[in-house]
């Protein structure tokens, strides 16, 4: 009986180390220029979520999942899959992103189709991504 069980356990814990590690979670921040910013929680798990604001204002929501594929030391790629989504205007769908850790894991840069975000390391609350 106790086979079984530790035979799923193992199988979820590798499935779940494949899709993400620690290395990219936290609570992150980016300006992207005087009137639009967005924050987003990472979790260890696979899950995130994110919000962007317009002049302070919410006008989109998303929660899912991301997969990520480690290139090396602080660098690779991350597929983010919206689950749940509210925007006021647009589409929302799968995002391919390359990503570069830097200062020391504090800033986290997504670049996808030549744009480049840069994410500012917030420090923990309750309300993290899940």
């Amino acid at each position: 009986m106790r086979t079984p069980v530790l035979a799923t356990l193992i199988s979820l814990a590798l499935t779940t180390g494949a899709l993400a590690d620690a290395s990219v979670a936290g609570n992150w921040h980016a300006d992207l220029d005087s009137s639009v910013a967005i924050d987003m929680q990472v979790a260890p798990n696979g899950g995130w979520s994110s919000k962007t604001f317009e002049q302070s204002k919410v006008v989109r929501q998303m929660r899912g999942t991301y997969k990520q594929e480690k290139a090396g030391d602080g660098s690779g790629t991350l597929v983010f899959t919206p689950k749940q989504y509210s925007a006021r205007r647009g589409t929302v769908q799968t995002e391919t992103d390359s990503y570069e850790l830097g200062e020391n894991g504090r800033q986290l840069k997504l670049t996808s189709g030549g744009d480049t975000m840069v994410f500012e390391k917030r420090e923990s609350h309750p309300a993290a991504a899940q």
